[in-house]
């Protein structure tokens, strides 16, 4: 017979282990009470993955911990505008590049919020406000020598390695969510932290659409690849590595080959326990 467990959070060394209400079955929300918890160390593994969030607030697309705001709106309106101006140098043009170039010339930062951050069908943005759906960063984390590092893709560092402590210090008051690969062995996680070790040091890049270009990163962009190359299966199910848009943290969290063992809610992610 299975058991269900519920993985405590903790802050200051203190257990909370408080566990919300869920939305509805079967979804287990796991929170703090002041919102400050984070996953204790001892429940991470090598290959898990981890999404932080400050509770009721847009996140930056640029995985910077805190809130969006109208820089960060201008600085991705001109980001597209550089872009987009490349393409329209390039004397010939993808299938995958046309509707880019389609799509990313009229599309404003509240339509790139809704596809990118939470996961929206391009035409049905939500207003700017609805932040209990949005996420913007993903990160890897590897248990070396029985502590936690975590493995990410940072604007203004590239690909980088900090201890956990070093990770959550820059991140008070915001929430997490845990995931971990199902059916995966420990030697394919370890693949998967490999691969994502072995780019730390490569840059930044939030404007590359090919998944499987290893010159340059983001966030997630790390995950899938390192996912598809540690365990020979993409987490989307689809292996094509030219994209229109980008993967976003969020599509990885509805990846059906990970469930969320860590789960405070308004993600609708259904957490899947041994």
């Amino acid at each position: 017979m299975k058991t269900h467990r519920s993985y405590p959070l903790t802050f200051g060394g203190a257990l909370l282990g408080v566990i919300c209400s869920a939305l509805g079955p079967p979804i287990t929300r796991e929170c703090s009470a002041a919102g400050n918890g984070f996953p204790a160390p001892e429940i991470l593994q090598t290959g898990d993955l981890i999404w932080p969030k400050k509770p009721n607030v847009i996140v930056p697309y640029n995985s910077a911990p805190g809130a969006a705001d109208n820089q960060e709106a201008a600085r991705w309106e001109h980001e597209k505008n550089d872009y987009v101006a490349k393409l329209r140098q390039k004397p010939e043009l993808s299938p995958e590049e046309k509707q880019r170039y389609t799509a990313l010339r009229d599309m404003n930062y509240q339509e790139f919020i809704a596809q990118y951050l939470e996961d929206q069908p391009l035409g049905s943005a939500r207003p700017y406000s609805n932040a209990f759906d949005a996420v913007g960063h993903v990160a890897i984390i590897e248990v070396v020598h029985g502590a936690p590092t975590v493995i990410e893709a940072m604007i203004g560092f590239g690909v980088r390695r900090l201890t956990y402590k070093q990770w959550l210090d820059g991140r008070n008051g915001e929430v997490f969510w845990v995931g971990r690969l199902k059916g995966v062995s420990n030697d394919k996680k370890a693949a998967v932290v490999k691969t994502a070790a072995s780019y730390i040091g490569k840059p930044y890049d939030f404007w590359n659409f090919n998944l499987s270009d290893t010159a340059g990163f983001y966030c997630s962009k790390l995950a899938w690849f390192s996912i598809l190359s540690g365990t020979g299966f993409a987490p989307d199910d689809n292996a094509n590595p030219v994209r229109v848009f980008w993967y976003s943290p969020k599509q990885l969290m509805h990846s059906p080959h990970i469930e969320m063992i860590v789960n405070p809610g308004n993600y609708g992610a259904p957490i899947h326990r041994p």
